[in-house]
């Protein structure tokens, strides 16, 4: 499996992220630190073979997802972080997590009409297990797992 997590905001890259395309539209790392708290590192930590981060703004997200993309193996799963790619393409499965900051907000609430489930978050739980999502051929939830 791998994992990409996509950010609008561009700062400078810190430990273990490897450059593969710098520029003024968006920037692509690989994440090779298993340490950090960052969510990347926790990608890896959860046992994903390669973790790509993106900073982009909008206009250019799907020129930067389809570069990234490429870099992936056709034949293993993929997980992304990032509610705006969502305009772009339409997962297997789109699970929006909600946190209680957010909730009226209209992106968010366009979002939680978009998702197959919205799993709440108050950053520390979910509102359900996340190791009921996996991958059989596609990416499945158990039903009896969340209401």
């Amino acid at each position: 499996m791998a994992a990409i997590k996509i950010t609008p905001h561009f700062h400078e890259p810190g430990k273990g992220l490897i450059p593969i395309v710098e520029n003024s539209n968006f920037r692509i790392y690989e994440e090779t630190d298993y340490t950090s708290d960052k969510d990347t590192s926790r990608y890896l930590r959860a046992g994903a073979e390669k973790v790509y981060f993106i900073q982009t703004t909008d206009d250019y997200l799907k020129e930067a997802f389809q570069l990234t993309s490429v870099l992936l193996d056709p034949d293993l799963p993929f997980i992304v972080e990032s509610a705006r790619l969502r305009h772009i393409l339409v997962p297997e499965l789109f699970v929006f997590v909600q946190g209680s900051d957010a909730i009226e907000k209209p992106w968010a609430i366009e979002m939680r009409q978009l998702a197959d489930t919205t799993v709440f978050s108050d950053g520390e739980e979910f509102s359900f297990n996340p190791r009921h999502v996996y991958f059989h051929k596609f990416w499945k939830i158990d039903e009896h797992d969340y209401a």
